[in-house]
């Protein structure tokens, strides 16, 4: 799929992992609430993961779960548009002795794959930082990227609850986040909501449905919070 000028151009909206010293905060921030190793043991087991598989992680990060993950599939190819979180997660990986992995600087729109089709894409935490009309570009992206009958696990903050709750929905949000991981946390919960591009479940699997995917599975583990295993029709 070709990138046009008129293309969205992806940048780091909300909290800027772009810079080195909150990227290099990200994993002591986030393990304060997330099990990386225990998410990507349940998502090997809700996707079916295969020592034969190649995987692909948009929006990887430091590799908290792409590097989990490595251990069970063939290759995991990890794509992030911050070169800043690449490099730690190349470190690493290094210092872990994982090597069947590869990396790519580059975001949703911008990542251009190329060799074989992937079995499967997992995407954590990073579409809301594109806005709906791009999700679905996105989306039309990762169809493409995947074998017939490949799979995409997607979880992100996506609403749940009905819009004309949105006030106390929110504020709830970002005080369940500070009694959870502090105040810093709680300020990015904000940033989060103001600067970012999270959306409805009602949004999301319209979009799944008009980009070519089926809906697997629908986990919702919270107003705020929900995953998808969708397959490629």
């Amino acid at each position: 799929m070709k990138n046009h000028k008129w293309y969205y151009e992806e940048k780091q909206s909300g909290v800027d992992y772009l810079d080195p010293k909150i990227a290099e905060e990200y994993d002591n921030q986030h393990q304060k609430f997330r099990n990386f190793k225990e998410e990507a043991k349940e998502i090997v087991k809700r996707l079916e993961i295969t020592h034969e598989d190649i995987m692909l992680d948009f929006g990887c990060g430091t590799g908290g779960i792409a590097l989990n993950i490595a251990k069970y599939c063939k290759k995991v190819v990890c794509v992030d548009i911050s070169n800043v979180m690449l490099d730690i997660l190349k470190d690493k990986a290094k210092k872990k002795k994982i090597k069947n992995i590869e990396t790519h600087p580059a975001g949703f729109l911008t990542y251009h794959h190329e060799g074989d089709k992937v079995d499967k894409i997992i995407s954590i935490a990073a579409l809301h930082h594109l806005p709906d009309f791009w999700k679905s570009v996105a989306f039309l992206k990762m169809n493409d990227i995947l074998k017939p009958g490949g799979k995409l696990y997607l979880f992100d903050v996506i609403f749940t609850f009905d819009p004309k709750c949105h006030e106390n929905i929110i504020e709830n949000m970002v005080e369940n986040m500070r009694n959870v991981a502090g105040d810093s946390m709680a300020d990015e919960a904000e940033i989060h909501i103001k600067d970012e591009f999270s959306t409805y479940d009602w949004v999301i699997e319209r979009l799944f449905e008009k980009t070519g995917f089926s809906i697997d599975s629908k986990e919702i583990e919270s107003e705020n919070y929900v995953s998808y295993i969708c397959s490629k029709l």
